[in-house]
Protein backbone atom coordinates (compact mmCIF):
# COMPACT_ATOMS: atom_id res chain seq x y z
CA UNK A 1 0.00 0.00 0.00
CA UNK A 2 1.42 3.38 -0.97
CA UNK A 3 1.32 6.53 1.13
CA UNK A 4 -1.17 8.01 -1.38
CA UNK A 5 -3.66 5.10 -1.35
CA UNK A 6 -6.75 5.32 0.80
CA UNK A 7 -7.21 2.28 3.08
CA UNK A 8 -10.68 0.88 3.61
CA UNK A 9 -11.90 -0.99 6.71
CA UNK A 10 -10.22 -4.26 5.70
CA UNK A 11 -6.91 -2.59 4.94
CA UNK A 12 -7.06 -0.62 8.18
CA UNK A 13 -7.71 -3.81 10.15
CA UNK A 14 -4.71 -5.48 8.51
CA UNK A 15 -2.50 -2.46 9.19
CA UNK A 16 -3.47 -2.37 12.88
CA UNK A 17 -3.38 -6.11 13.60
CA UNK A 18 -0.91 -6.93 16.40
CA UNK A 19 -1.48 -10.68 16.46
CA UNK A 20 0.66 -11.65 13.47
CA UNK A 21 3.60 -9.31 14.24
CA UNK A 22 3.84 -10.57 17.81
CA UNK A 23 3.35 -14.23 16.85
CA UNK A 24 6.23 -13.93 14.37
CA UNK A 25 8.43 -12.28 16.98
CA UNK A 26 7.72 -15.03 19.51
CA UNK A 27 8.60 -17.64 16.89
CA UNK A 28 11.81 -15.75 16.16
CA UNK A 29 12.71 -15.44 19.84
CA UNK A 30 12.11 -19.14 20.49
CA UNK A 31 14.11 -19.98 17.34
CA UNK A 32 11.33 -22.28 16.13
CA UNK A 33 12.55 -22.22 12.53
CA UNK A 34 16.01 -23.45 13.50
CA UNK A 35 14.49 -26.16 15.68
CA UNK A 36 12.48 -27.41 12.69
CA UNK A 37 15.32 -27.09 10.19
CA UNK A 38 16.18 -30.81 10.42
CA UNK A 39 12.60 -32.01 10.04
CA UNK A 40 9.10 -31.93 11.54
CA UNK A 41 8.55 -32.12 15.29
CA UNK A 42 5.53 -32.63 17.49
CA UNK A 43 4.30 -29.68 19.51
CA UNK A 44 5.55 -31.42 22.65
CA UNK A 45 9.05 -31.97 21.27
CA UNK A 46 9.19 -28.42 19.92
CA UNK A 47 8.06 -27.07 23.29
CA UNK A 48 10.69 -29.09 25.14
CA UNK A 49 13.47 -27.83 22.87
CA UNK A 50 12.32 -24.20 23.01
CA UNK A 51 11.49 -24.04 26.71
CA UNK A 52 7.80 -23.34 26.13
CA UNK A 53 4.48 -24.78 27.30
CA UNK A 54 3.37 -27.49 24.88
CA UNK A 55 -0.32 -26.57 24.83
CA UNK A 56 0.35 -22.87 24.38
CA UNK A 57 2.99 -23.48 21.74
CA UNK A 58 0.60 -25.74 19.85
CA UNK A 59 -1.92 -22.91 19.68
CA UNK A 60 0.77 -20.52 18.44
CA UNK A 61 1.93 -22.96 15.77
CA UNK A 62 -1.64 -23.64 14.67
CA UNK A 63 -2.07 -19.92 14.12
CA UNK A 64 1.22 -19.58 12.21
CA UNK A 65 0.27 -22.57 10.04
CA UNK A 66 -3.09 -20.95 9.28
CA UNK A 67 -1.24 -17.80 8.23
CA UNK A 68 1.07 -19.75 5.93
CA UNK A 69 4.35 -19.29 7.78
CA UNK A 70 4.87 -22.86 9.02
CA UNK A 71 3.29 -26.11 7.78
CA UNK A 72 1.33 -28.91 9.42
CA UNK A 73 3.21 -32.17 8.85
CA UNK A 74 0.36 -34.34 10.17
CA UNK A 75 -3.38 -33.96 10.52
CA UNK A 76 -4.86 -32.96 13.85
CA UNK A 77 -7.86 -34.60 15.39
CA UNK A 78 -10.25 -32.74 17.65
CA UNK A 79 -9.61 -29.36 19.17
CA UNK A 80 -7.47 -30.24 22.15
CA UNK A 81 -3.90 -29.36 22.94
CA UNK A 82 -2.62 -31.21 19.86
CA UNK A 83 0.56 -32.35 21.55
CA UNK A 84 0.94 -35.13 18.96
CA UNK A 85 0.47 -32.81 15.99
CA UNK A 86 3.63 -32.38 13.92
CA UNK A 87 4.79 -29.09 12.49
CA UNK A 88 7.29 -28.36 9.74
CA UNK A 89 9.29 -25.45 8.40
CA UNK A 90 7.35 -23.58 5.70
CA UNK A 91 8.87 -21.46 2.95
CA UNK A 92 7.97 -18.25 4.77
CA UNK A 93 9.47 -19.47 8.04
CA UNK A 94 12.84 -20.04 6.35
CA UNK A 95 13.42 -16.30 6.72
CA UNK A 96 13.38 -16.88 10.47
CA UNK A 97 16.41 -19.18 10.32
CA UNK A 98 19.30 -17.70 12.24
CA UNK A 99 21.53 -17.60 9.15
CA UNK A 100 18.94 -16.19 6.74
CA UNK A 101 20.24 -13.28 4.62
CA UNK A 102 19.84 -9.97 6.40
CA UNK A 103 19.39 -11.62 9.80
CA UNK A 104 15.66 -10.83 10.15
CA UNK A 105 15.37 -13.27 13.09
CA UNK A 106 17.86 -11.28 15.12
CA UNK A 107 15.95 -8.06 14.50
CA UNK A 108 12.69 -9.75 15.50
CA UNK A 109 14.10 -11.40 18.65
CA UNK A 110 12.16 -9.96 21.60
CA UNK A 111 15.13 -10.67 23.90
CA UNK A 112 17.43 -8.51 21.76
CA UNK A 113 17.65 -4.87 20.73
CA UNK A 114 14.91 -5.34 18.15
CA UNK A 115 12.55 -6.33 20.95
CA UNK A 116 13.61 -3.26 22.90
CA UNK A 117 12.62 -1.09 19.93
CA UNK A 118 9.31 -2.86 19.45
CA UNK A 119 8.30 -2.54 23.10
CA UNK A 120 9.06 1.19 22.99
CA UNK A 121 6.06 1.61 20.68
CA UNK A 122 3.73 0.25 23.38
CA UNK A 123 4.19 3.66 25.03
CA UNK A 124 3.61 5.65 21.84
CA UNK A 125 0.44 7.30 23.20
CA UNK A 126 2.03 8.81 26.35
CA UNK A 127 5.10 9.68 24.27
CA UNK A 128 3.00 11.65 21.77
CA UNK A 129 1.08 13.36 24.56
CA UNK A 130 4.23 14.33 26.46
CA UNK A 131 6.47 15.10 23.49
CA UNK A 132 8.91 12.34 24.37
CA UNK A 133 9.29 9.14 26.40
CA UNK A 134 9.20 9.21 30.18
CA UNK A 135 12.76 7.82 30.32
CA UNK A 136 15.06 8.47 27.39
CA UNK A 137 18.01 6.15 27.11
CA UNK A 138 20.95 4.99 25.06
CA UNK A 139 23.14 1.92 24.87
CA UNK A 140 24.24 2.38 28.47
CA UNK A 141 20.61 2.10 29.62
CA UNK A 142 20.02 -1.23 27.87
CA UNK A 143 20.35 -4.57 29.55
CA UNK A 144 23.71 -6.25 28.85
CA UNK A 145 21.97 -8.71 26.53
CA UNK A 146 20.16 -5.98 24.59
CA UNK A 147 23.35 -3.88 24.37
CA UNK A 148 25.27 -6.86 23.01
CA UNK A 149 22.44 -7.51 20.55
CA UNK A 150 22.58 -3.89 19.41
CA UNK A 151 26.32 -4.14 18.78
CA UNK A 152 25.87 -7.40 16.89
CA UNK A 153 23.14 -6.01 14.64
CA UNK A 154 25.09 -2.84 13.90
CA UNK A 155 28.26 -4.83 13.23
CA UNK A 156 26.51 -7.05 10.70
CA UNK A 157 25.22 -4.01 8.86
CA UNK A 158 28.60 -2.27 8.99
CA UNK A 159 30.36 -5.39 7.72
CA UNK A 160 28.21 -5.19 4.59
CA UNK A 161 28.24 -1.42 4.19
CA UNK A 162 31.82 -0.67 5.33
CA UNK A 163 33.52 -1.81 2.08
CA UNK A 164 31.09 0.37 0.10
CA UNK A 165 32.08 3.37 2.22
CA UNK A 166 35.74 2.56 1.59
CA UNK A 167 35.07 2.91 -2.16
CA UNK A 168 32.69 5.87 -2.06
CA UNK A 169 35.25 8.67 -1.87
CA UNK A 170 38.94 9.42 -2.23
CA UNK A 171 40.50 8.22 1.03
CA UNK A 172 44.08 8.77 -0.22
CA UNK A 173 43.85 12.40 0.93
CA UNK A 174 43.48 11.29 4.56
CA UNK A 175 45.99 9.79 6.97
CA UNK A 176 44.20 9.66 10.32
CA UNK A 177 40.57 8.52 10.65
CA UNK A 178 38.50 8.64 13.83
CA UNK A 179 35.29 6.59 13.86
CA UNK A 180 32.99 8.03 16.53
CA UNK A 181 30.33 5.66 17.78
CA UNK A 182 31.73 2.90 15.57
CA UNK A 183 30.44 0.08 17.74
CA UNK A 184 32.68 -2.96 17.80
CA UNK A 185 34.86 -1.79 14.93
CA UNK A 186 33.43 -3.41 11.78
CA UNK A 187 33.33 -0.18 9.78
CA UNK A 188 36.81 0.91 10.85
CA UNK A 189 38.19 -2.53 9.99
CA UNK A 190 36.78 -2.16 6.47
CA UNK A 191 38.38 1.27 6.05
CA UNK A 192 41.78 0.29 7.41
CA UNK A 193 41.84 -2.93 5.39
CA UNK A 194 41.06 -1.11 2.15
CA UNK A 195 43.38 1.84 2.79
CA UNK A 196 46.61 0.79 4.53
CA UNK A 197 47.87 4.38 4.70
CA UNK A 198 45.18 5.19 7.25
CA UNK A 199 45.76 5.15 10.98
CA UNK A 200 42.53 4.58 12.86
CA UNK A 201 40.94 5.40 16.20
CA UNK A 202 37.63 4.12 17.50
CA UNK A 203 35.67 6.23 19.99
CA UNK A 204 32.91 4.26 21.71
CA UNK A 205 31.11 3.69 24.97
CA UNK A 206 33.03 1.43 27.39
CA UNK A 207 30.57 -1.47 27.02
CA UNK A 208 31.73 -2.10 23.43
CA UNK A 209 35.47 -1.58 23.83
CA UNK A 210 36.58 -5.10 24.79
CA UNK A 211 34.78 -6.67 21.82
CA UNK A 212 36.16 -4.00 19.48
CA UNK A 213 39.74 -4.64 20.58
CA UNK A 214 39.25 -8.36 20.05
CA UNK A 215 37.80 -7.73 16.57
CA UNK A 216 40.76 -5.55 15.57
CA UNK A 217 43.17 -8.26 16.66
CA UNK A 218 41.27 -10.99 14.82
CA UNK A 219 41.13 -8.86 11.67
CA UNK A 220 44.86 -8.15 11.82
CA UNK A 221 44.50 -4.37 11.88
CA UNK A 222 45.94 -1.87 14.32
CA UNK A 223 43.67 0.78 15.77
CA UNK A 224 43.58 2.90 18.89
CA UNK A 225 40.50 2.61 21.06
CA UNK A 226 39.10 5.35 23.28
CA UNK A 227 36.27 4.42 25.61
CA UNK A 228 33.97 7.03 27.07
CA UNK A 229 31.14 9.48 26.48
CA UNK A 230 31.77 11.64 23.41
CA UNK A 231 30.69 14.78 25.22
CA UNK A 232 33.15 14.17 28.05
CA UNK A 233 36.16 13.28 25.90
CA UNK A 234 38.85 15.30 24.18
CA UNK A 235 38.98 13.97 20.65
CA UNK A 236 42.34 13.14 19.07
CA UNK A 237 43.54 15.22 16.14
CA UNK A 238 42.61 13.72 12.76
CA UNK A 239 41.95 14.74 9.18
CA UNK A 240 38.72 12.76 8.86
CA UNK A 241 36.00 11.99 11.38
CA UNK A 242 33.25 9.47 10.61
CA UNK A 243 29.87 9.73 12.33
CA UNK A 244 27.68 6.89 11.08
CA UNK A 245 24.09 6.72 12.34
CA UNK A 246 25.19 8.79 15.32
CA UNK A 247 23.78 12.31 14.99
CA UNK A 248 20.21 11.04 14.66
CA UNK A 249 20.66 9.74 18.21
CA UNK A 250 21.01 13.31 19.49
CA UNK A 251 18.76 16.28 19.93
CA UNK A 252 19.74 19.39 17.96
CA UNK A 253 22.00 20.99 20.58
CA UNK A 254 23.91 17.74 21.10
CA UNK A 255 24.28 17.23 17.35
CA UNK A 256 25.81 20.69 17.03
CA UNK A 257 28.08 20.01 20.00
CA UNK A 258 29.27 16.72 18.48
CA UNK A 259 30.06 18.41 15.16
CA UNK A 260 31.79 21.27 16.96
CA UNK A 261 34.07 18.86 18.84
CA UNK A 262 35.01 17.27 15.52
CA UNK A 263 35.67 20.63 13.91
CA UNK A 264 37.97 21.68 16.76
CA UNK A 265 39.99 18.46 16.43
CA UNK A 266 40.09 18.59 12.65
CA UNK A 267 43.47 19.00 10.99
CA UNK A 268 44.07 21.29 8.01
CA UNK A 269 41.99 20.39 4.96
CA UNK A 270 40.21 17.67 6.92
CA UNK A 271 36.62 16.48 6.61
CA UNK A 272 33.76 15.38 8.82
CA UNK A 273 31.68 12.60 7.25
CA UNK A 274 28.07 12.31 8.40
CA UNK A 275 26.35 9.07 7.39
CA UNK A 276 22.60 9.23 7.96
CA UNK A 277 19.37 8.11 6.32
CA UNK A 278 18.26 10.15 3.33
CA UNK A 279 15.02 12.13 3.38
CA UNK A 280 14.37 11.23 -0.26
CA UNK A 281 12.24 8.18 0.68
CA UNK A 282 9.45 9.74 2.79
CA UNK A 283 7.93 6.54 4.20
CA UNK A 284 11.27 5.16 5.44
CA UNK A 285 12.36 8.56 6.72
CA UNK A 286 9.10 9.07 8.63
CA UNK A 287 9.28 5.58 10.15
CA UNK A 288 12.84 6.09 11.37
CA UNK A 289 11.94 9.51 12.76
CA UNK A 290 9.07 8.02 14.78
CA UNK A 291 11.41 5.29 16.03
CA UNK A 292 13.91 7.89 17.25
CA UNK A 293 11.06 9.63 19.07
CA UNK A 294 9.95 6.56 21.02
CA UNK A 295 13.54 5.61 21.81
CA UNK A 296 14.01 9.10 23.14
CA UNK A 297 17.44 9.87 21.72
CA UNK A 298 16.97 12.31 18.88
CA UNK A 299 15.45 12.67 15.44
CA UNK A 300 15.95 12.06 11.75
CA UNK A 301 16.90 15.20 9.85
CA UNK A 302 16.52 16.49 6.33
CA UNK A 303 19.55 17.50 4.32
CA UNK A 304 18.81 21.14 5.11
CA UNK A 305 18.63 20.40 8.84
CA UNK A 306 22.00 18.63 8.78
CA UNK A 307 23.48 21.55 6.88
CA UNK A 308 22.05 23.93 9.49
CA UNK A 309 23.59 21.90 12.33
CA UNK A 310 26.93 21.88 10.51
CA UNK A 311 26.76 25.63 9.95
CA UNK A 312 26.13 26.17 13.66
CA UNK A 313 29.24 24.08 14.34
CA UNK A 314 31.42 26.11 11.97
CA UNK A 315 31.29 23.67 9.06
CA UNK A 316 29.98 23.75 5.49
CA UNK A 317 28.96 20.95 3.16
CA UNK A 318 31.54 20.21 0.48
CA UNK A 319 30.07 17.09 -1.14
CA UNK A 320 27.51 14.29 -1.02
CA UNK A 321 28.77 10.77 -1.67
CA UNK A 322 26.49 7.84 -2.50
CA UNK A 323 28.01 4.45 -1.59
CA UNK A 324 26.75 1.35 -3.38
CA UNK A 325 25.36 0.18 -0.04
CA UNK A 326 24.45 2.00 3.13
CA UNK A 327 23.50 5.59 3.93
CA UNK A 328 24.57 8.61 1.94
CA UNK A 329 27.69 10.43 3.09
CA UNK A 330 27.55 14.15 3.78
CA UNK A 331 31.08 15.59 3.70
CA UNK A 332 31.63 18.75 5.73
CA UNK A 333 34.73 20.93 5.94
CA UNK A 334 35.66 23.95 8.01
CA UNK A 335 33.63 26.95 6.90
Amino acid sequence: MTAQSKPGPAELAAMSDLVMPMAIRVAATLRLADLLADGPLTAEALAEKSGADAAALHRLMRYLVARGLFEAASEEEGGGSGGAARFALGDGAKWLLDDAPGSPRKWLDLDGFGGHMDRAFVDLLPTIRAGGPAAAGNKTSLSPAAAASYDELMAERATTEGPALAEALDWSRFSQVVDIGGGTGAQLIALLSAHPQLKGTLVELPASIETAQRNFTNAGVEADVIGGNLFELELPKADVFVLRYLLHSFEDDQAVEALTKCRKALQHNGSVLVLEASDTVPAVFATMDLLMLVLGHGRERTLTEYDDAATAAGLRRAAIHLPKAGPRVLEYVVA
